[in-house]
């Protein structure tokens, strides 16, 4: 399995890094140089105070300034489309998900190849807590790219996949979708991303990352006790 965290998170920090490094370094050249310029030809009275009026610029430098900045654009605007084509094409082995939002709480339905709902999970709206009981969590495999359809039942809200760094508004009316991959098992947050009303805040879910073979029973049925000892088993490990 691929020890990259999550995606579609590792292009995000990815292309964070890539235009931080292209700002920093022109930031350098322009910056540097302006300063020195700045002090350099600082104003002094009486001394050169109209300038050189008869130069009107060097072609070499206009051409230099004017291509590099768009050879730079077109590489980064090539880049970034590249990027943006990554985060939203779902790979076609992903696992489908339906999400519905709905005031304060999502509805999860798990789909088969036929689009027919295999199970359904809801989280419940409650203003005094922000722990999720067990058969509240959205349990998903590790390692298995989850494409997610996503609408509401009233407002608009926002799904929003704390670890992957992805986030899709759920409208009325309307089917959206996202994709993410999480590979490390563990339990994340999900939040809410629009403000929906006064329950916004308490509008969130847990996603349970778990191995595959430990999924598949859930999907089944079986709790996770049940799940981890079976899998032990199929393993030929010691109980």
């Amino acid at each position: 399995m691929d020890q990259v965290f999550a995606y579609p998170a590792k292009w995000w920090n990815e292309a964070v890094v890539v235009w931080l490094v292209v700002a920093v370094v022109i930031y350098i050249i322009t910056a540097i140089p302006g300063l020195y310029f700045i002090f350099k030809y600082r104003f002094q009275k009486g001394v050169r105070e109209l300038g050189d009026q008869e130069k009107h610029g060097h072609w070499g430098l206009e051409a230099l300034w004017t291509i590099v900045p768009t050879i730079i654009v077109l590489v980064l605007a090539t880049y970034s489309f590249a990027v943006f084509q990554k985060q939203r094409t779902a790979p076609p082995d992903s696992m489908v998900m339906k999400v519905t939002g709905f005031m304060w709480g999502w509805q999860v339905e798990y789909l088969d190849k036929d689009g027919n709902t295999i199970k359904t999970v809801v989280t419940a709206y409650n203003p005094e807590s922000y722990e999720v009981p067990e058969e509240q969590k959205i349990v998903v495999p590790a390692g298995k790219p989850v494409k997610v359809l996503l609408t509401s039942l009233d407002v608009v809200h926002a799904f929003y996949v704390m670890p992957a760094k992805i986030v899709e508004d759920a409208v009325p009316g309307r089917i959206t979708y996202l994709w993410f991959q999480i590979n490390k098992p563990g339990e994340y947050w999900v939040f809410c991303r629009e403000f929906c009303g006064t329950g916004h805040s308490h509008m969130f879910a847990k996603l349970k990352v778990v191995p595959p073979e430990q999924f598949a029973l859930w999907l089944k049925g079986m709790d996770g006790k049940i799940a981890e000892k079976t899998s032990s088993i199929e393993g030929g490990k010691d109980l």
